[in-house]
Order: structure tokens, then C-alpha cells, then sequence
């Protein structure tokens, strides 16, 4: 059987989150495994392993995302609509036409548009459910304000969720998501157009089992520990696993958005009352808050900002266990997988997708969501008994190793899901 055609859809060409990574994976594993494959988004550069990839075509549209746009009438008009995008798409499609078109995360810059000239073409389409867009405006089924998880997704609750403040910016902005929403819900009808739906954990299944009402599929697909041969390679010039070994202290490592809900707050509240270290690695809101409690604690707490994909796995190696001690559900964090590869354990707060890759004293630890007593306990157990991280660390590729996470296995279980709709 001739392989599919594909044409992959995400808002960036370059790793800025998870969506992105998995899209650009997604990509490259097709072109090694020979489907024809054209690769399209909003906003550059172009990542290297994309350029490297061998794929067909990659089409950058050289736009800002909504929140960089220069015009905020602009923004939100393309961000409901991304007239640019769509106009590019036909055109493409009039030239190229794809046996499926797999889409990413939209939310950013391409908009759920896309799905209306997909329709007009008649090619299927398999969209990957990263967040909580198709459920919540502010994709997040949670109430940045009041920092706890929001219930008004359920179905009659709608009129509550309109005039619930609860955006991180402002109601006028949480006004216009609300609009967003409804548009394509209701006029875009994206949910309705789409053949097939993945979703990243089983968690994730569970929750669009219960609130998407679709006769299409819904197939668990977890995302792909991609790893490219330069994630690998030794960054000299960085020396980073020696500076982070320049100490005895055990190290703790977080890695991801520097903001509220990430639960980073509480984790700093944390490693002040621990004889221990805190590195953080990424960018974000608290970032300022991060670098005050650095400088006040000599140390105690390193702030290594934005790190490359490549500096992350090798500071993962440098250090003792990964916490991620989000209050916020998350769906299914790569960033769990590739602490598992590089053989860190790791503390979780206990629900979502992030209980689903790791398995409590074996490569890893719970605690209670929210809780700083229950979070401080954890992590003075391990300092108290350092020892109990060795056999976790062998644990903890054993695991991702026997999730099949690999690109070859994804590859293979994507491509199954494209016969099945394409037929």
C-alpha cells in the first residue's frame, strides 16, 4: 500500500512548547520513514532538524504569533481567523493535495481556520489535543486569578464561564478568547470537521471521552521522545555538568515555564527549608522572583534561564531528581519523558498526565497538588536518603524505554491512523 502524503500544521517551525516539538518530530519521523511530507506554520525561524529532515517543502509564513503582533486589532482578528494562512493553504493544496493533514497547536498564530480549506479540499484531518482549547477559551480549564483548577467546561456552565474573570492578563482579553471560542465551536465547527482525534495520555482520553461529543476517533498516541543525534553532543564551550557538579549538595531541577501555575512558587517556598539546591531551567513570568531569591540565597537556588534542548538533557544528567509541581492539570509533559531517558527520577504533583509516566518508588515520587508540607516532606526524605535515587535512575529508562516512545513506534502508530481515515 503506497504510503500517505502528509502535511503537518503547527503555529511554529521551531520548538517553542511541547505542540511545536511534537509537530517538528512528527514531521521528520514521516520523511525518515519515507511519506512524501510538507511541513507548514505561521511563525520562524525554521528549526535545524526540519531543514535537515528531508521533507518535501517547509512553508513559513514569517508571521508574529498573536501576542508578538505589532497591531492588537490585528491580532485578534487573525488570531479568530488567520485570513494569511488560509489564503496560503489553498493555495498550496491547489498544487499539492495531501492524502491527510495533521494539525497541531493552532491557538498561537495559524487559528483553527486551516480546518475550513482542508474541508473544501476533502482531505482528512487528524488534529493532536495538546491542550484544552476545544473544551475552555483560555485553553486551560483553569482560573489564572484565583490560581485553582476551573470547572465551568462542563456543559451549562457556559453563561458562568462568560463572566468568569479568569485569563491571566484581563477580562477584555478573556472577553475575546470567550468570542474565539464560540467561533470556532459554532461557526468553524473545527470539532466537527476533524476525522480523527490523538490524544497524548490516557488521562487526556478520559477527559475528552467524557466532554467532546464526536462519533470520530479518539486514539492514545503518546507523544515521541524524538532525539535528534545533537541532543547528544557535548556543548564545550557551556561546561554545564561541570559547573553543576562544582557542589556536593543534591540537586533538584525544574524545568519549564517560569509562571504561577507551573506550581514554581510553591517549589521555591520548598528548597528554602531543605539543605539542598535548586536549579531552574526556562523563561517566563517569575522570572525576576527566580533571580531575587538566587541572589539572596548565594546560590542556593540557581537560575540557569532558557536552555537549549541539548543543554537540558546534559544539566538533566548533572543533577539528582526532576520536580514538576504544577497546580495547573497538565495534559502529558515531555519534559517527564526526557528526564526519564537521561535517567532522573522525578517528584510530581499528583494528578493529570503527569502521574502516567512515573510509578511512586520506583522512578519517582508523588505529592499532594498545592501542598507545600506534603511537597517538602518528599524532598526531605530523598535528602535525608539520597541512596533511594540510585536504583530510580536505572528505573527511570527502563520505563520510557518500555513506553515505546520512540519516533519508529510513533511513526508507525500515526501512520495507521492515516490509512484508516484516508480510505
Amino acid at each position: 500500500m503506497k504510503k500517505p502524503k502528509v502535511l503537518i500544521l503547527s503555529d511554529y517551525a521551531f520548538v517553542k512548547g511541547g505542540a511545536e516539538q511534537v509537530a517538528i518530530a512528527t514531521a521528520c519521523g514521516l520523511a525518515e520513514n519515507n511519506h512524501e511530507v510538507i511541513f507548514f506554520s505561521a511563525a520562524g525561524p525554521v528549526a535545524k532538524e526540519l531543514e535537515h529532515s528531508g521533507i518535501k517543502e517547509i512553508i513559513c509564513l514569517g508571521q508574529k504569533d498573536i501576542l508578538d503582533s505589532e497591531s492588537k486589532i490585528k491580532a485578534m482578528i487573525s488570531g479568530i481567523y488567520n485570513f494569511t494562512a488560509v489564503k496560503e493553504l489553498n493555495k498550496l493544496l491547489k498544487r499539492w493535495k495531501p492524502d491527510v493533514i495533521h494539525m497541531h497547536g493552532l491557538s498561537k498564530a495559524l487559528s483553527w481556520a486551516p480546518v475550513l480549506a482542508a474541508k473544501s479540499f476533502k482531505i482528512p484531518v487528524v488534529y493532536t489535543i495538546h491542550d484544552y482549547g476545544l473544551f475552555c477559551p483560555n485553553l486551560g480549564i483553569y482560573n489564572y486569578k484565583l490560581q485553582k483548577t476551573c470547572q465551568y467546561y462542563k456543559k451549562g456552565y457556559a453563561f458562568k464561564c462568560l463572566a468568569s474573570n479568569c485569563d491571566k492578563r484581563s477580562y477584555g482579553q478573556k472577553m475575546w478568547r470567550w468570542l474565539r471560542y464560540e467561533i470556532t465551536k459554532n461557526i468553524i465547527r473545527f470539532d466537527k470537521n476533524v476525522d480523527a482525534f490523538i490524544v497524548v495520555s490516557s488521562f487526556l482520553k478520559k477527559f475528552v471521552n467524557e466532554n467532546l461529543i464526536t462519533d470520530k476517533p479518539v486514539r492514545l498516541i503518546y507523544n515521541p521522545l524524538f532525539i535528534d543525534k545533537s541532543v547528544n553532543t557535548a556543548i564545550k564551550e557551556e561546561n554545564l555538568i561541570e559547573t553543576i557538579k562544582e557542589d556536593t549538595l543534591l540537586k533538584f531541577l525544574y524545568v519549564g515555564r517560569l509562571s504561577p501555575e507551573k506550581g514554581l512558587g510553591l517549589l521555591l517556598d520548598a528548597i528554602m527549608e531543605i539543605d539542598a539546591e535548586l536549579l531552574i531551567a526556562g523563561s517566563g513570568e517569575l522570572m525576576n522572583k527566580c533571580l531575587y531569591i538566587s541572589e539572596k540565597t548565594v546560590g542556593k537556588v540557581k537560575v540557569l534561564g532558557y536552555r537549549t534542548r541539548q543543554a537540558v538533557f546534559q544539566i538533566m544528567r548533572g543533577c539528582d531528581c526532576l520536580v514538576l509541581p504544577s497546580k495547573c492539570i497538565e495534559p502529558a509533559p515531555l519534559v517527564l519523558a526526557e528526564a526519564g531517558y537521561n535517567g532522573l527520577p522525578c517528584i510530581v504533583a499528583g494528578h493529570g498526565g503527569l502521574t502516567e509516566f512515573i510509578q511512586p518508588g520506583v522512578n519517582g515520587f508523588y505529592f499532594e497538588p498545592d501542598n507545600l508540607s506534603s511537597l517538602k516532606k518528599v524532598m526531605q526524605e530523598i535528602v535525608k536518603n539520597p541512596g533511594i535515587l540510585k536504583p530510580m535512575k536505572e528505573k527511570s529508562r527502563e520505563i520510557i524505554d518500555n513506553m515505546k516512545l520512540n519516533i519508529s513506534d510513533y511513526t508507525e502508530q500515526v501512520a495507521k491512523l492515516y490509512y484508516e481515515i484516508a480510505q
